[in-house]
C-alpha cells in the first residue's frame, strides 16, 4: 500500500522538507524536497538558547513548508527537532510557539533516536553489504552508528557539530594551526567511545549522510565534470585535496571554489576538520556518500 507522507528535518543549520510516497519500510518515491538555511543555531547554540532572529528565520522557513504541504494530499507529516532545539532552555516554548502557528507537532527527538532514523533513512538509499559506520555532520550533533544491512550494532550522538566547533575554534579565518590542531584534540577526546566501538566492530567502509557530504559531492562533480548525484564514492586522497582548500584559503577564497554554495562556506570549515580527523583515525581509503538521511528516515518511520 503506497501512502503519500511529508517529513521536515528542523536541523541546527538547515530545515530540510520531504515528501514522498512510501512503499513498504525502505522504498520513497520522491515528490517534493527543499532545503532552507535557517541557521537556528546561529547567536545562541553555545549557551544554550535559540535567539529571536533565529526563530522567526525558522518561522518564515515552516511557513513556506506548511503552504506546499497544504499543496499536496498527504496523510502525515512528521517534523523532528534536533540538537539545537533539545538543549535550548527556550526549546519547549519554541516548540508550543510552532504548534500554535502551524499546527505541526514537534518531535525534539533524543540523539539516540536521531541515530537510528538516519539509520532508517541511509539504508533506502546505499547498499550497505559488509558492517559500515555511517557519520552524520550537523550543526549542533554529529551522529555515529555501526550497521550491517540488517541492524544496527552501536550508535551515539555527540554534541559536537559544525556550529559548536565553529564558534570553539574558528576565531580568525582561515583557520589557524594551533586552533586546527586544538580542534583536532577537542574532537579526538569527545569521540572516545567510537574509537572504542570501531575496535570492537570492525567497520569496512564509511558512509557520509547529509549537508557536509553534500558538499564534498558538489565540489568533487564541479571539479571532475561529473553530476554531483552521481559521485557516490569518493577516494581519501581527493577530499584531502578538498580539505587542503576548505581549511586553507580564506573565506573570500572560498566564495571561488567550485561546487561550494555560499551557505556552506563558514561551516565547511570546521566540518571538514571533523570528518578529516575521522577518516584519518579509521583509515579506510574511501568515503561513500548517501543521498538520504535523517528526513527519508522519518518518512519511513512515521506511523
Amino acid at each position: 500500500m503506497t501512502q503519500r507522507k511529508a517529513s521536515i528535518d528542523m536541523g541546527t543549520n538547515t530545515f530540510q522538507l520531504l515528501i514522498g510516497e512510501v512503499e513498504g519500510h525502505d522504498k520513497i518515491k520522491k515528490l517534493y524536497t527543499e532545503d532552507i538555511f535557517v541557521r537556528l543555531g546561529k547567536g545562541g547554540i553555545s549557551d544554550g538558547y535559540i535567539t529571536e532572529e533565529a526563530q522567526q528565520r525558522a518561522f518564515d522557513a515552516l511557513g513556506k513548508f506548511h503552504q506546499i504541504i497544504s499543496e499536496y494530499d498527504v496523510v502525515s507529516t512528521e517534523v523532528a527537532a534536533t540538537s539545537a532545539v533539545r538543549v535550548a532552555k527556550n526549546g519547549v516554548e519554541f516548540r508550543e510557539a510552532i504548534k500554535s502557528k502551524f499546527n505541526f507537532d514537534v518531535n525534539i527527538i533524543q540523539g539516540d533516536e536521531e541515530a537510528e532514523v538516519i539509520y532508517y533513512g541511509v539504508r533506502s538509499d546505499i547498499s550497505i553489504e559488509d558492517t559500515a559506520i555511517i557519520m552524520d555532520i550537523g550543526g549542533g550533533s554529529t551522529e555515529f552508528i555501526i550497521c550491517d544491512s540488517e541492524k544496527v550494532l552501536w550508535k551515539e550522538s555527540f554534541e559536537v557539530g559544525a556550529q559548536r566547533l565553529f564558534d570553539s575554534f574558528c576565531k580568525v579565518d582561515p583557520i589557524t594551526s594551533s586552533d586546527k590542531e586544538a580542534l583536532f584534540d577537542y574532537v579526538e577526546n569527545r569521540l572516545m567511545s567510537l574509537w572504542g566501538a570501531v575496535e570492537k566492530y570492525q567497520p569496512k567502509k564509511i558512509i557520509g549522510a547529509a549537508g557536509t557530504f553534500h558538499t564534498i559531492q558538489e565540489v568533487y562533480g564541479a571539479y571532475n565534470n561529473v553530476s554531483a548525484k552521481d559521485v557516490q564514492v569518493v577516494d581519501n586522497s581527493d577530499y584531502d585535496e578538498m580539505y587542503e582548500k576548505f581549511v586553507g584559503w580564506n573565506r573570500e577564497e572560498r566564495f571561488k571554489i567550485k561546487g561550494l554554495i555560499p551557505q556552506r562556506v563558514d561551516m565547511v570549515v570546521p566540518a571538514s576538520c571533523l570528518l578529516k580527523c575521522v577518516l584519518d583515525k579509521l583509515s579506510l581509503g574511501k568515503l561513500f556518500i548517501s543521498s538520504a538521511s535523517l528526513r527519508e528516515g522519518l518518512l519511513l518511520r512515521t506511523k
